[in-house]
């Protein structure tokens, strides 16, 4: 941990006190550990800092940009594309900047070409969802559930991280023409994928509920409340149900993924390793959001301290998926 918190200070993500201890309290190195227990201490060290530089720019938008929210992502989020395009960081370049341009240094080089051009296409993914996120919240727009859905399958940033996993768990995504033809293929690994975004995401906002409803902000409680015109307590029922659902659909994928008569012969090593490392992934995320800091009241701004009951319910739910 001490390294990791010496690591965010010298890129400027936690450079002051309170930042480095709500830094600690996230317990980042017990989610590196999980994502990829098989890794060495180097691997596990950047899977850490790769976590660091996801959870406080998510912190950063949720808490650092009141009011001008929506412009000021959108810059933030440009200048971090332009970090993944090569561009050069500049004098007054921001921790976040800071801290990708050296992450992706010690990364990429290490992956494919068609990886970074996943990675790039992922990561524009999430900028774009979140900046069309932070619009909504400027208009105070109310989205439907399905289209509520989609966007938080890419601001959760579970698909970039999927893709850091691939390198620092040594199981790249599998790429080969045998299982483009195959009924078990391409099409299943990108149904793993999404499973797995759509689990963690949504076991994020039951553990965030609370804080959420206090910032008026959406979460998929809310839209649930709104969409089906149900209480709070139906609402929180009805999507732990639905995590429970998406995360047997995620199960069941795996499982198909792992059977040697279901994948092709000279595919199937690297898509059980894949699957293994989505897992551990998916395990590792759960595990995290039910017994260390990320949500501890302590951390949240004063108007988003969550009640006893609404983080009991959440430490409850989220710990019956892992």
């Amino acid at each position: 941990m001490k390294r990791l918190l010496c690591w965010a200070e010298q890129v400027g993500l936690a450079g002051s006190a309170p930042e480095q201890q709500r830094l600690a309290a996230m317990r980042l190195d017990v989610l590196a550990a999980r994502m990829v227990p098989a890794a060495d201490e180097a691997d596990v060290e950047l899977t850490a800092q790769w976590s660091a530089f996801i959870c406080l720019l998510d912190d950063y938008f949720d808490r650092d940009l009141p009011g001008t929210f929506a412009s000021r992502a959108g810059s933030v989020l440009q200048c971090l594309l332009d970090v993944l395009a090569g561009g050069e960081l500049k004098p007054d370049s921001t921790g976040p900047e800071v801290a990708l341009a050296d992450l992706w240094r010690r990364t990429a080089p290490r992956m494919s070409p068609r990886w970074r051009d996943r990675f790039i296409a992922d990561y524009t993914d999430f900028s774009r969802a979140t900046f069309e996120e932070a619009s909504h919240r400027a208009r105070r727009s109310q989205l439907p559930l399905d289209t509520y859905v989609a966007l938080r399958r890419q601001t959760i940033t579970l698909l970039p991280m999927a893709a850091i996993v691939e390198c620092t768990a040594a199981a790249p995504l599998p790429d080969s023409p045998e299982l483009a033809e195959h009924s078990v293929g391409e099409e299943s690994l990108r149904a793993l994928r999404c499973a797995a975004a759509d689990v963690v995401g949504w076991t994020n906002d039951l553990a965030s509920a609370e804080g959420d409803r206090r910032r008026g902000q959406d979460n998929l409680l809310t839209v649930v409340e709104r969409e089906w015109d149900c209480s709070s307590d139906v609402s929180h029922t009805a999507v732990v149900s639905m995590r429970d659902a998406r995360l047997q659909d995620f199960r069941s994928l795996a499982v198909r993924l792992s059977d040697e008569q279901e994948t092709p012969s000279a595919a199937h090593a690297s898509v059980r390793a894949y699957t293994t490392a989505i897992c551990d992934l998916v395990g590792a995320s759960l595990y995290w959001l039910d017994r260390t800091g990320r949500f501890d009241a302590q951390w949240l701004p004063p108007h988003a301290v969550p009640t006893q009951r609404s983080a009991q319910e959440g430490r409850r739910t989220t710990h019956e998926t892992s």
